[in-house]
């Protein structure tokens, strides 16, 4: 029979547990929400390399901001130093010295502050339109198996969004696929990323479909359902003008 102290340690393993699964949801929940902000208007008209440069960028430093802050308490505080310093060097423009800091995170750091370093390097890569080497770094966070699956699927969207001036969008929409399914943390980001490359098919109403699919959902957040609006009223115009 297990003791009192045995159980009162299972339960708190328990609540301790089921804290950590509550912060982990309202983390990506929180990135979500914030990738809305300046993202995804125009898009669908103009699929320039420096329109979607800046769709990346904010992904990435969103994303990599969240997760320097559910981990710093937690990592080792030298590494925290120096994702500091190439945060201040990013504020302050001083893009060679954030690149040579993020570049010894990527070498040195932990599996947390290697991925961490690795998305605001691509960013900072897109921002100076350097595409093919920010997508070389999003490949490798996708292909890291010691990163949280969360974010190898985040460089994923990432890379999908910095594809959609290049890739077959037939590909690009085959890619996300898995990410659109109920429950996936970035389901609306990879929903409105695939209508996208659904419009760049030539089939607006496919588009339409996949819009409604954030739209239906409880959850989602009335900021975002305001933008995935407007996408939806002028792809559905192209579609009735078909």
């Amino acid at each position: 029979m297990s003791s009192t102290p045995d159980l009162y340690k299972t339960a708190e393993e328990k609540r301790r547990r089921e804290r950590e699964a509550a912060e982990q949801n309202s983390l990506f929940r929180e990135v979500e929400d914030d990738l809305v902000h300046d993202r995804m208007v125009g898009l669908w008209k103009r699929f320039g390399v420096a329109i979607v440069g800046v769709a990346v960028l904010i992904v990435a430093v969103v994303a990599g901001y969240q997760v320097h802050k559910s981990m710093k308490q937690s990592e080792r505080q030298e590494q925290a130093a120096l994702m500091d310093k190439a945060e201040a060097a990013l504020r302050g423009r001083d893009a060679e010295a954030a690149a040579k800091l993020l570049a010894q995170l990527e070498t040195e750091g932990n599996a947390g502050y290697r991925t961490l370093a690795r998305l605001r390097h691509a960013s900072l890569l897109m921002a100076q339109n350097k595409v093919p080497e920010a997508r070389e770094l999003l490949a490798q966070v996708a292909a890291d198996s010691a990163t949280l699956p969360a974010y190898r699927d985040l460089a994923l969207v990432q890379d999908a969004i910095a594809g959609l001036d290049s890739d077959d969008p037939k590909a690009i929409e085959d890619k996300l696929a898995p990410l659109t399914a109920a429950g996936h943390p970035w389901r609306h980001t990879a929903l409105e990323v695939s209508a996208l490359a659904m419009a760049r098919q030539g089939d607006p109403a496919r588009a339409v479909q996949a819009l409604d699919g954030i739209l239906e959902d409880p959850d989602t957040t009335p900021e975002r359902r305001a933008m995935v609006q407007s996408l939806r009223t002028v792809f559905a115009r192209d579609a009735a003008s078909k």
